[in-house]
């Protein structure tokens, strides 16, 4: 992102900051910038580090971070919460790890690792153990699998296996341990009221914490060590705020050299990983409090932005920040931060922590982290090739700027009146404000790079060759979507039914909270479905959302739709019809019918009053993700001049969200610069159709 800031802005965030007390070593960070402790899922399934994690975090080191920190790191093997998560569990591990760190250092970072037991969060089907805990209370969000409650002796072994996978982190070469006491994990579930239900002195919130922290620093007298904490845990019956802060207070801070705050637990998952909709610097006010404790504070919460950074740092909140996400969309925010460079921005669209349970951790504006491999630059064109993008939305964007970036003369076609197809829409919904961030960045790097982007112009894609004669293009990209048939029930071709895209652009003072309908019906419950009625319910219209779904945006992981899913349940303007279809429309009533259960087609059906305007979500229709006949005629009438690849869920049968669109662009524009990047005499242009040369 272009926010290009003059240096001296940020000079807090560039100055060094040491850590080590009471006679330890002290350790150095070259600035005030670490790596929050963000799992991805890039390690083995038996806890090994990977060369594409390594090359993960040492990217990172390279970027300018001070200290570089694992993901949460387990220290036992039935502490083990994800497929492929790191762990500190065997002497198997040090020689890996002692890679990583060597790596680190060689790039003037300091190496991190954060220990971790999930307790009651690990489930047996990922562990290959039964999972332990306090008290044995499920956690539903991890799974609902009921632990076995720990005796008194086994909390006391398990507070020795910290220890002991401290003494491996040491010989692994990390200057830096963290105790994970926050997010719902072990620790923590001894801290909280809803976890921890004993009569023994394990019953005291801080008791089991003080006997982990006393085994990590006997078994590493001499590392910086540090705790992070969840400065408020979210649920109601959860710990508050003020009961945090007196927990802390009887901790063996004398042992500690930072602590780190954080928020949230599993049944609190929105303080864990913020939405988009909450404002920067979210934990700040939390964090002050934790001043008074006299030791170095790191801080994390929605900093996504130098100014925010530099806001905390300067106003004394904290000494250092902790990053995830930011970081996570691109290296270069670190410059951003540090020298006022330009870096693309994290949307907060949460798809990262959501990939969580799916494999490796993705993201939406970044295409190239998180897909099994170590990215892959796409490979300068030759000289002089000219390449056509149909379609401006985020793949078409993405495909127009790897291939600028490669050397490419790009001109991008679009029919709308502005780029971003429907991250224009996106960007002014209630919960994901941050989408307007991709928006800019992308405009100024079509600025950067001299893409040429010509709005308010229709190409017809079943004419590639006129378009290839037209523009002399050495390659096309289309990038235009799938294509979705019309609602099929009597009274869709009503002039109240409208597509709900295709209002919203239609009425844009809706969306400042103007003109606001009285009320709406929408067919479909997919992401847009839920993010508009949420918008909409916001603003005062009453919501009728049905659709054939069983639950709401089903293909949205949990974070990303954890604040408008209740919101919507619990707003008395919304009613809400799952599993149900349209069958008719009569102009103010719809005649619907369950769609699933016993009874099946012949469940009965009825009628509900549905006042206002039919929006009707593009989700209800299968998605035609075939390359329609006349398309793949008119490219193979110019396949011996120029190669052409299909974007975009065109060709992908992936759910058509932000983050698949640009992957797909990012894919395309590889595809095709590959095929540019060969003598045109040695090897004839390849036809690409389906991401397959033919």
């Amino acid at each position: 992102m272009a926010e290009n800031h003059n240096a001296k802005e940020h000079r807090y965030a560039g100055r060094p900051l040491t850590l080590g007390r009471n006679g330890r070593t002290p350790r150095m960070l070259r600035n005030r910038l670490a790596s929050a402790p963000m799992e991805r899922n890039y390690g083995t399934p038996d806890g090994h580090i990977t060369e594409q994690y390594i090359d993960y975090l040492v990217i990172r080191a390279k970027a300018g971070l001070g200290m570089v920190t694992t993901e949460a790191t387990y220290v036992r093997a039935d502490g083990k919460g994800r497929t492929h998560q790191l762990g500190l569990h065997s002497d198997d591990m040090i020689p890996g790890l002692r890679k990583l760190t060597d790596a680190l250092h060689a790039e003037g970072a300091l190496a991190a690792v954060e220990l971790n037991h999930g307790g009651r969060t690990a489930q047996a089907a990922v562990s290959g153990f039964r999972n332990l805990a306090p008290s044995p209370v499920p956690c539903e969000v991890a799974g609902g699998e009921v632990p076995r409650e720990l005796t008194a002796a086994e909390c006391h072994e398990l507070a020795a296996a910290y220890g002991r996978a401290a003494a491996r982190a040491v010989q692994a070469g990390f200057d830096v341990i963290n105790i994970h006491g926050a997010h719902g994990y072990l620790i923590h579930q001894f801290m909280s009221p809803i976890s921890n239900h004993r009569t023994d002195e394990f019953a005291a919130p801080e008791h089991f914490m003080n006997l982990v922290i006393d085994e990590v620093r006997r078994a590493a007298p001499d590392a910086i060590i540090g705790m992070r904490v969840s400065v408020v845990e979210g649920p109601e019956d959860g710990i508050t705020a003020d009961q945090q802060l007196a927990i802390i207070a009887m901790a063996h801070l004398e042992h500690l050299d930072f602590l780190d705050i954080s928020a949230g637990s599993y049944e609190a998952g929105e303080w864990i990983v913020q939405s988009g909709e909450w404002k920067p610097g979210i934990l700040a006010d939390y964090a002050k409090a934790y001043r008074r404790f006299g030791l170095p504070l790191g801080m994390a919460g929605r900093l996504n932005s130098p100014a925010i950074i530099e806001e905390v740092l300067s106003g004394g909140t904290c000494d250092f920040v902790s990053l995830a996400r930011a970081i996570h969309a691109d290296p270069a925010f670190v410059g951003g931060v540090l020298r006022g460079g330009r870096y693309r921005p994290c949307i907060a669209c949460n798809v990262c922590i959501d990939n969580l349970g799916l494999g490796q951790v993705t993201c939406t504006v970044n295409p190239a982290v998180g897909r099994s491999r170590v990215p892959v630059p796409t490979p300068a064109v030759r000289e002089g090739s000219r390449v056509v993008v149909v379609g401006a939305g985020p793949a078409g964007l993405t495909a127009a700027r790897e291939l600028a970036e490669a050397g490419a003369q790009v001109t991008v076609f679009d029919d709308g009146a502005r780029p971003g197809g429907q991250f224009a829409l996106a960007e002014r919904m209630k919960s994901t404000p941050d989408f307007r961030r991709f928006a800019e960045w992308s405009a100024d790097e079509n600025d950067r790079l001299g893409i040429e982007v010509r709005l308010g112009t229709h190409v017809d894609t079943g004419d590639v060759g006129g378009l290839v004669r037209e523009t002399g293009a050495d390659a096309v990209v289309i990038a235009t979507g799938g294509f979705r048939p019309a609602a099929g029930f009597p009274g869709a071709e009503s002039p109240n039914v409208r597509d709900v895209r295709e209002w919203l652009a239609a009425n844009p003072a809706v969306l400042d909270g103007q003109d606001i309908p009285e009320s709406v019906t929408i067919w479909g419950a997919d992401s847009v479905a839920m993010t508009v009625a949420d918008t909409l319910a916001d603003h005062g219209t009453a919501v009728l959302l049905v659709g054939p779904q069983d639950v709401i945006a089903p293909e949205s992981g949990r974070r990303a739709k954890i604040l408008a899913v209740p919101r919507l349940r619990a707003n008395p303007l919304v009613r809400i019809r799952l599993g149900a279809t349209i069958e008719e429309y009569d102009g103010n009533r719809v005649r619907i019918r369950s769609a699933g259960g016993p009874e099946g087609p012949d469940a009965p059906s009825e009628w509900l009053d549905a006042p206002g305007e039919l929006l009707v979500s593009r989700s209800v229709a299968p998605l035609d993700g075939s390359v329609p006949a006349r398309e793949r005629d008119a490219a193979l009438s110019i396949a011996a001049g120029v190669p052409v690849t299909l974007a975009g869920t065109v060709v992908d049968q992936t759910p058509a969200i932000a983050s698949n669109a640009v992957k797909s662009g990012y894919d395309a524009a590889q595809r095709v610069a590959a095929a540019l990047a060969e003598s045109p005499t040695d090897h004839p242009p390849a036809l690409i159709l389906n991401g397959a040369a033919s």
